[in-house]
C-alpha cells in the first residue's frame, strides 16, 4: 500500500462522526487543525517508532522528537526504523530521518537527543499536544507534572498520551491536565519494577544474571 493510499484510509475515517464527536464538528476545520498542530513524541523506541510512524500517516505535519538514548543491537527486533548500521545513533534523529525519507509528504520533524528536563516552559508551551512513548516511571510522572504546572500557572492547557509498558503489560491513558485524572493518581495500578526489562530477557539474555532471571 502506498503512503497516498494510506492517507486517503485516514481521510474516511476522519469523516465519520463518533459517539462523541462535537456536534459542530466539520471536516475540513478539523483536517486543517490536524495538519497545523505541532505534537511532541518523547520515546523514539519501541512505542516511539509506531507513535512517529502513525502521526506521520495520520496527517500531521509538525513533529517533534525527544530521546536522549542511542540504539543498541537489542533494539531492532522490535524497533522497525532501525537497521544494524544505526547503532550507536541517536533514535530521536535516526527516527526522525527515517520517517522523513520515506513519507516524502512534506512532513517536519525535529529531533532532540536530550533529556526532556533539559526544556524550560517555554518549549513545552508551543505543542498541542505531548505523546509519550516512555518506560520510565520517573520521565512520565516528570512530563506529567511539568504539563500541570502549565496549566495551572500559565492556563495552557496541553493534553497527554501516555503509553508505557511494565513488563509485559501494556498502558495507554489521556490525560488532560486539571480535567482529568493525571498520572500521579494512575501509580497505584502501576506493577513494581523488575531488575531487568523482560524484553530482555525474553529476546536476547546477553549476561549471567539475565539467565538467572
Amino acid at each position: 500500500m502506498s503512503v497516498r493510499d494510506v492517507s486517503l484510509s485516514y481521510e474516511a475515517i476522519l469523516h465519520q462522526a463518533g459517539p462523541f464527536t462535537d456536534p459542530d464538528y466539520d471536516y475540513d476545520a478539523g483536517k486543517a487543525e490536524l495538519e497545523s498542530s505541532h505534537v511532541l513524541v518523547i520515546g523514539a523506541g519501541g512505542l516511539g517508532c509506531e507513535i512517529l510512524k502513525d502521526l506521520a500517516l495520520s496527517g500531521v505535519k509538525k513533529i517533534s522528537v525527544i530521546d536522549m538514548d542511542t540504539i543498541e543491537l537489542t533494539n531492532l527486533n522490535r524497533q522497525f526504523l532501525f537497521r544494524e548500521e544505526n547503532v550507536g545513533k541517536s533514535k530521536a534523529i535516526v527516527a526522525s530521518d527515517v520517517v522523513v525519507q520515506r513519507m516524502q509528504n512534506g512532513i517536519e520533524i525535529t529531533p532532540y537527543f536530550a533529556k526532556i528536563q533539559d526544556f524550560d516552559d517555554d518549549f513545552y508551551s508551543q505543542f498541542s499536544i505531548v505523546v509519550c512513548g516512555l518506560d520510565s516511571i520517573e520521565a512520565r510522572r516528570w512530563i506529567n507534572a511539568e504539563l500541570v504546572h502549565l496549566a495551572l500557572d500559565k492556563e495552557k492547557v496541553i493534553p497527554m498520551i501516555d503509553g508505557g509498558t511494565e513488563g509485559f503489560q501494556g498502558s495507554v491513558k489521556l490525560i488532560v491536565p486539571t480535567f482529568t485524572a493525571c498520572f500521579e493518581c494512575y501509580m497505584p495500578l502501576i506493577p513494581e519494577k523488575t531488575t531487568y526489562p523482560l524484553c530482555t530477557l525474553a529476546s536476547t539474555p546477553r549476561l549471567p544474571e539475565h539467565c538467572i532471571e
